[in-house]
């Protein structure tokens, strides 16, 4: 078996800039150390990379299976390299195709003292929320693998609730028709707002002030948040 491919309207190559572009606009924001973690299975060349990024950059690869559902890949990405994150330090996540824009500054950083997360999310209100993970703030590393443990057994678990009449049938259903694997789960994006609204101490951005492009099935598109 082999992992699902991926189709996308970035080259390696394209890839590769935009990564260099991100760090560069790290330190350039402020951010004193950067770490990057990579779970790509083409081979990369990270003393190229650090020296492309002219900065003090931590690069760590470590080739990963690729699940369909997506948040699986990047939660235990960042769980398994998260003895590299600094003990007591505020930590903020950004994805690699992303890049700090010119409204961007440090000034939430005080606000960690304060809250566990910032960062930007949608229908809080509602029963599935969202919460952005193309960049957030963190409090620590601590709080970082506490929520991404919670968040993985979320997805896996989340199609065994009842939440309204339809999932009490399908589980009704799934009594009488044993069925292997999990019929749905939540995305990282949705489990870590459920956690977030059952813990309580985070704060909502408008925007968070990245941009950035997504790419997938030979389109692309531009994001701004």
């Amino acid at each position: 078996m082999k992992p699902s491919k991926i189709y996308s309207a970035f080259s390696d190559d394209e890839r590769y800039e935009q990564t260099i572009h991100t760090i560069k606009a790290l330190f350039n924001k402020g951010f004193t150390e950067v770490i990057l973690i990579d779970n790509s299975t083409t081979s990369i060349d990270l003393e190229k990379l650090k020296r492309d990024s002219d900065q003090q950059l931590k690069a760590y690869h470590t080739p990963q299976y690729s699940f369909n559902n997506k948040g699986l890949n990047e939660a235990l990405l960042i769980l398994n390299h998260i003895d590299k994150l600094p003990e007591s330090s505020p930590v903020f996540k950004i994805s690699g195709r992303y890049y700090p824009n010119e409204l961007f500054n440090l000034k939430d950083l005080p606000l960690m003292n304060n809250f566990d997360f910032i960062g930007v999310g949608e229908g809080f209100n509602q029963r599935v929320s969202y919460f952005s993970t193309r960049a957030y703030f963190v409090r620590n590393k601590q709080v970082l693998e506490q929520t991404l443990v919670l968040a993985i057994e979320e997805m896996l678990s989340y199609h065994k609730g009842v939440y309204g009449p339809v999932s009490l049938f399908k589980l009704a259903k799934s009594l009488f028709k044993k069925s292997l694997g999990a019929s749905y789960q939540l995305s990282l994006e949705q489990a870590i707002a459920f956690i977030l609204k059952e813990k309580k101490n985070f704060k909502l951005l408008h925007k968070i002030n990245i941009d950035g492009a997504v790419a997938g099935f030979n389109q692309q598109a531009h994001i701004s948040e």
